[in-house]
């Protein structure tokens, strides 16, 4: 017959592992976040270009097409945006709207988001899921009458 000592042991020890797993479980690491700045830009055609200064590291992408058809190019709205993986941020436009996700970090120096935008009528003229350089910039646009354009630069550190 065992000692009731003896007994409280064999049971602390046959517990002993299931004691280990009751622990609290560590909480999960929290989501990737960016931090993204937009752009809202006016695009047009005339006698002398001019492009404002806060989008001068835009100059080159201005040079290629589709966005070489203007000349002049002139900051609407700049905002800036903390995006976390998988929730959906708005950004108001002053001609429209734009959606934002961040979809994840890829190789610790790529961001992946999907972007909607769309125009003060709510017609959507963008819906594009991209991966691009982190300090890289994305930009976007539509014709508007008059062969004017509306554009949304971003980029995301």
């Amino acid at each position: 017959m065992r000692s009731p000592v003896s007994l409280a042991l064999a049971v602390a020890l046959a517990l002993a592992p299931g004691v280990a797993a009751a622990q609290p479980k560590q909480a999960p690491p929290p989501p990737p976040t960016v931090s993204c700045d937009f752009f809202e830009i006016s695009a047009s055609s005339g006698k002398d270009g001019s492009i404002d200064p806060e989008l001068e590291k835009l100059k080159k992408k201005f040079k290629k097409p589709p966005f070489s058809s203007w000349n002049t190019f002139k900051l609407l709205m700049k905002s800036e945006k903390q995006l976390t993986q998988k929730k959906l941020e708005t950004i108001p436009l002053k001609l429209g709207k734009a959606e934002a996700t961040l979809l994840g970090v890829v190789n610790a120096s790529q961001v992946r988001l999907t972007i909607s935008i769309d125009d003060e009528s709510g017609k959507n003229f963008v819906n594009n899921t991209s991966t691009f350089a982190a300090g890289d910039y994305l930009v976007y646009g539509h014709s508007l009458p008059n062969n004017d354009g509306h554009l949304l630069a971003l980029t995301c550190k």
